[in-house]
């Protein structure tokens, strides 16, 4: 008996076991950030062999998060770990693309979704001239400019990447008074700049920071593109321009940051939030941070916070704004607002959130613009309607106005002909928005998810594919071509010079108002130093970029917050820097 039960353990051992994988490599994707995150898994009976990402549907988010879930995917045969703060959609898309080619694989999922168990954390002390907290433009320029002024710097960012929204952003970069610009013919000054960003503001601005930001702005964009300053690549301009663009928008802006921040000597400490300031005497002494294993205490001379806005937190965002649709990042949540609760600090615009119409809404469910599509679009015969199937706007007039006119509709679409439809296709995918693939399958009848596109052989078809009286719409069509035919203006003030083809297909794009970027915060005054309610500096504390209010007024102008994370960065930076060799 015992050699028959020793027999059948050996067989059973020689078996395979019953959730052993058949090796090879198992392709997968899923629906990311802009698009799908596509895997190649590579296994052999026990374990995950390798994981080659083979689309990565975000530069400067999913390109910099994936890498790491793939060490640690492999590091530990799960599935289960940590996203990626910063990221959460992008890591999500890369858990469910691993699921699937697991499952394909045969993979026992109980255990390639098993936990990873935590270690006790550690406390541990550090000692800096500066700690910065926050990684986007604005945190990385000060960083690098403290360190130029001479002082020693760590950086705390709670997410596993650097950019936050500044990662999200064009990088169009507002640089009156520089070198680029004067060089380039413009004659824009400091007094133009500020009339400009006050009337576009509707005059709710802080003056004191308005005039600190313009008559700073263009030493600030000077050292940025410098070889002796950040050396951050920037296109220049070939006529009179006051903007420039950041080669590789606002990601690569980030990346170039990143890489002459650890270039300078700057400690970079990823994955680590601050969760409160460390307070002596109503003066600020250091950070208490948290890292994956470690509680730190830093002490610090000086602390700058640049911990980005407060977008993404329903309790700082007013109601108003939250039947548009989020477009900003995950990680605005506000941090710095809550640090400075036991310091009194003065808070200024916190009733303001900026908004812009021509948005979509993409597969993740956050907001995107669609400029680079929809200026294409109304040049070749595009239009909206609203669920009365009427047009209600000059569509190609300033988004202020289109806003305020879309505000009192319940939904809107744009309306297209062949012609039209590539062209907005064509603004897109040329900014890498999303891809014909994605256009392809959102076009399917049985499409449920977002964006909503519809198409259509006629008029009468769209509109009952987009819930819009029929008549009303084709009515909407002959008058917007009437008026092309004579080359007129409409009763919006739109002149018509294209006509919408009068034969199909017809396709509909429905538009959304989105939210992101928030325009309140700190107040502080023009050595960055943050306010209390007394209007005092609060000692050895300074700020920079979005977490700073009364910049922009209730709407920001086009290069400004880019332009503002780059100037109040360098102003914050050397402000602390000088204010220590004192």
């Amino acid at each position: 008996m015992k050699k028959i039960i020793a027999l059948v353990l050996v067989l059973a051992m020689m078996l395979p076991s019953a959730f052993a994988m058949t090796a090879g490599t198992y392709e997968a994707a899923a629906p990311g950030y802009h698009g799908d995150v596509k895997v190649a898994v590579t296994v052999d009976a026990d374990k995950i062999v390798d994981i080659a990402i083979t689309h990565t549907e975000t530069e400067g988010i999913g390109s910099v998060a994936l890498p790491q879930l793939k060490e640690d995917v492999l590091k530990y045969q799960t599935i289960n770990v940590d996203s990626v703060s910063g990221a959460t959609i992008s890591s999500k898309a890369f858990k469910d693309a691993m699921a699937a080619a697991l499952t394909a694989a045969g993979a026992d999922m109980d255990k390639m979704t098993a936990a990873v168990e935590a270690g006790e954390k550690t406390a541990e002390t550090l000692t800096a001239d500066i700690v910065v907290v926050g990684g986007g433009a604005a945190g990385l320029t000060a960083g690098i400019k403290a360190i130029q002024g001479g002082a020693s710097v760590i950086l705390l960012e709670k997410t596993g990447m650097t950019g936050g929204a500044s990662a999200m952003a064009g990088a169009g970069t507002k640089a009156t008074g520089s070198k680029w610009s004067i060089e380039s013919g413009s004659t824009e000054t400091a007094e133009d700049f500020i009339a400009q960003i006050t009337a576009n503001g509707h005059y709710k601005n802080d003056m004191a920071t308005v005039k600190n930001f313009a008559y700073t702005l263009g030493a600030a964009f000077d050292w940025l593109v410098a070889e002796d300053g950040a050396a951050v690549p920037y296109g220049q301009a070939t006529k009179p321009s006051a903007s420039f663009s950041g080669t590789g928008r606002g990601a690569g802006v980030v990346k170039n940051l990143t890489a002459k921040f650890e270039e300078v000597g700057g400690k970079l400490m990823l994955s680590t939030p601050a969760t409160e300031l460390i307070i002596e005497d109503g003066a600020v002494v250091g950070v208490i941070a948290e890292g994956k294993e470690a509680v730190y205490t830093i002490n610090a001379k000086k602390v700058i916070l640049a911990s980005g806005g407060y977008g993404a937190n329903d309790e700082l965002v007013p109601d108003e704004y939250k039947k548009f649709v989020y477009a900003g990042h995950a990680g605005a949540t506000g941090d710095a607002i809550k640090m400075v609760e036991p310091l009194n600090a003065d808070l200024i615009s916190m009733e303001l959130i900026n908004t812009q119409p021509n948005s979509m809404i993409k597969p993740s469910g956050l907001g995107q613009y669609c400029n680079p599509g929809v200026g294409k679009a109304y040049a070749l015969g595009g239009f909206m309607v609203n669920q009365d199937g009427v047009r209600f706007v000059h569509e190609s007039t300033n988004a202020w106005d289109i806003m305020q006119e879309m505000k009192k509709n319940d939904f809107q679409f744009l309306v297209m002909d062949q012609a039209a439809f590539d062209g907005f296709n064509a603004g897109m995918t040329g900014s890498a928005i999303y891809s014909m693939e994605d256009v392809a399958e959102w076009l399917k009848d049985d499409y449920a998810g977002q964006p909503v596109v519809k198409t259509a052989a006629t008029l009468e078809e769209l509109a009952a594919k987009i819930g819009v009286p029929a008549d009303a719409l084709k009515a909407a069509a002959a008058n917007f071509n009437a008026v092309a035919a004579t080359q007129g203006k409409d009763e919006f003030g739109r002149t018509i010079k294209v006509a919408q083809s009068e034969e199909g297909p017809f396709y509909a794009w429905e538009m959304h108002i989105r939210y992101y970027a928030s325009l309140g915060g700190l107040h502080v005054n023009d050595d960055m130093q943050v306010l209390n309610k007394d209007q005092q500096p609060i000692q050895n504390l300074y700020a920079a970029g979005e977490v700073i209010g009364g910049h922009q007024g209730d709407v920001y102008m086009g290069g400004c917050l880019f332009a503002y994370a780059i100037c109040s960065g360098h102003n914050a930076g050397a402000a602390a820097a000088a204010a220590i060799a004192e």
